[in-house]
């Protein structure tokens, strides 16, 4: 999920690359689950590596963890993505520890650091105000992290970032020409209008209604159409990035490379 705040208002003004060491060391969080126990909203937002691991770790399904209520989707900067529930704490806590630890979503791992994007790559900050653990100790964001092979989830990283970017944008292209066509199916003269209704093939709507009832119909026809095409676009990708199993067997990145390839195809269709 992005955040739109000044950076000095939520982070302690630095920005931290891998091996740079930030107060970060909580003891293994013992005897404290508080981020997980609070109601965070829709803000552990989860990525295709995420559900993966969690495929794994749990066994069970993206269908199974949704029906289950671990996880639910909701539109987040303007798509529809996963993340966990959370408005009772986390389902996977359990006597106040996490079942899905070693495999833990990204997010988890990165709190209470953050991530900043520039440049078309990112760094990472920390945030002040969200680990209420005192006198935490010097831990690199390597170690904090714990992610095998940084370099390679970076890059996947930096890649669904670029993705999702690429989705909103198409959305939002979508959804401004829809709103367009239907301002200007509002605006034009009868005559013009008669002229578009036998172009599109609409004449025997316009011989069936009146011209203003033909204008609304069709400037919500339009609207309706933007609607669905998008739909269609985030099922898709709801659809190659998250509900088709993941084969276990297979290095995740390549087999996400193989989807963002077949995704990005349809998406230019539509």
């Amino acid at each position: 999920m992005l955040r739109y705040e000044d950076i000095q208002d939520i982070s302690d003004g630095n920005i931290y690359e891998p091996e740079d060491e930030v107060l970060l060391g909580t003891g293994g969080c013992k005897g404290c689950s508080h981020c997980c126990e609070t109601d965070m909203g829709k803000s552990i937002v989860l990525t295709p590596y995420d559900i993966y691991n969690l495929c794994r770790a749990s066994g069970k399904s993206f269908d199974e963890l949704l029906v289950g209520f671990y996880i639910e989707i909701s539109m987040i900067d303007g798509v529809a993505l996963p993340h966990l529930k959370m408005d009772k704490g986390c389902k996977f806590l359990e006597n106040g520890r996490c079942l899905v630890h070693t495999l833990r979503p990204g997010i988890c791992r990165l709190f209470p650091l953050g991530r900043i994007y520039q440049n078309g790559d990112f760094k990472y900050i920390l945030q002040v105000k969200e680990c209420v653990v005192q006198d935490r100790t010097p831990v690199t964001v390597r170690e904090w992290l714990g992610i095998e092979d940084l370099e390679t989830n970076s890059k996947f990283i930096n890649k669904w970032h670029k993705f999702l970017g690429f989705e909103q944008k198409k959305v939002a292209e979508i959804r401004e020409m829809s709103g367009y066509e239907s301002k200007r199916i509002s605006e034009i003269d009868e005559g013009e209008l008669e002229v578009y209704a036998g172009i599109v093939g609409d004449a025997e709507k316009w011989d069936a209604m009146k011209a203003e009832e033909y204008r609304k119909w069709k400037a919500e026809a339009i609207r309706a159409e933007g609607e669905m095409r998008i739909k269609e676009i985030m099922k898709l990708c709801l659809k190659y990035f998250y509900m088709d199993p993941y084969d276990f067997e297979k290095d995740f990145y390549t087999e996400f490379d193989e989807r963002m390839k077949k995704s990005l195809s349809a998406i230019r269709k539509k």
